[in-house]
């Protein structure tokens, strides 16, 4: 009775649903033990990589804590499959400093760095893909939505081919709009049911897509289960405070900065003003500031 009480305390209605894009649930797709998320995972990595992946296998990645600051840790999802190769997946919402390129590359080497290991033959070294599902546009000079980046001459020969960084820019993908399915690629269908799974308004549409794939359909039984979950429905609300906080304070911020900015100006003004041997009066008129604040300057 208590838990229904806080479930109901927490989940908007009834039938509402998790956000496959908050970090706890991307997780929960691909990691958890059953059946259909491992199927899921599968089929998410074929759909990205346009090959068939198979016998794919969890590497060991402890889940994180609660994340209350901004990616302090990784939500991320890290497997082994086919010959060795390996992947690791993660949404992410934010580029920090404009560093999220950098920041692929590295996790991209750490990845062929915990693979590869010492002795191996160059010849038997593994590809690795460092996939990443942005909530923000990372590429704004081109309208593509996907990117796969790799190491290569300026002709365009790949150095080796081995470490590959793939960027799915989400915003890109979410203004298609509800395009049928059947025009979509395999991985722009994963990104639209990953931002319309827990929209009231698009469940028809998100229905045409798991129809499409089976994939799809396996990652969507999730969801369906861990939304009667209290404790994930509380967390999200965290995070939506949180992340409200930390708007209003960039906010405050900038006007702050904006009010201190133009301040700054009409001060230089005045200085001017005085210097050409203009009455105090006068600049007081045209900077605004009082007479008693152009004597002290």
């Amino acid at each position: 009775m208590h838990t229904d009480y806080k479930l109901n305390r927490y989940r908007p209605s009834p039938d509402a649903l998790l956000n496959p894009c908050s970090d706890e649930v991307f997780k929960a797709l691909f990691t958890n033990e059953s059946e259909e998320s491992r199927t899921a995972l599968r089929c998410f990595l074929t759909a990205v990589l346009h090959k068939e992946v198979k016998n794919v296998e969890l590497r060991p990645n402890e889940p994180p804590v609660l994340d209350d600051s901004d990616k302090t840790v990784r939500f991320d999802v890290s497997c082994t499959f086919n010959n060795g190769e390996a992947a690791d997946v993660e949404m992410q919402g934010i580029n920090k400093y404009s560093s999220f390129g950098m920041r692929a590359e590295y996790l991209s080497a750490r990845l062929l760095n915990t693979v590869f290991h010492k002795g191996d033959d160059w010849q038997t070294m593994p590809e690795v893909y460092q996939i990443s599902l942005l909530n923000f546009i990372f590429d704004k000079n081109d309208p593509a939505a996907v990117g796969y980046y790799r190491m290569q001459k300026d002709n365009g020969h790949l150095l080796s081919g081995i470490q590959t960084v793939i960027f799915l820019e989400l915003p890109k993908i979410d203004a298609l709009g509800n395009v049928p399915p059947e025009t979509l690629h395999s991985e722009e269908k994963w990104c639209k049911f990953l931002i319309d799974a827990d929209n009231p308004s698009k469940q028809e549409y998100i229905n045409e897509l798991t129809a499409s794939d089976g994939g799809i359909m396996e990652a969507k039984k999730t969801p369906d289960k861990i939304s009667s979950d209290w404790v994930l429905w509380k967390r999200e609300l965290d995070r939506e405070v949180i992340e409200r906080d930390h708007n209003s304070e960039l906010h405050y911020a900038q006007e702050q900065g904006l009010q201190q900015g133009t301040l700054q100006a009409k001060r230089e003004d005045a200085r001017n003003f005085k210097a050409l041997g203009i009455p105090v009066q006068t600049i007081a008129q045209a900077t605004g500031l009082s007479e008693d604040e152009i004597a002290e300057l």
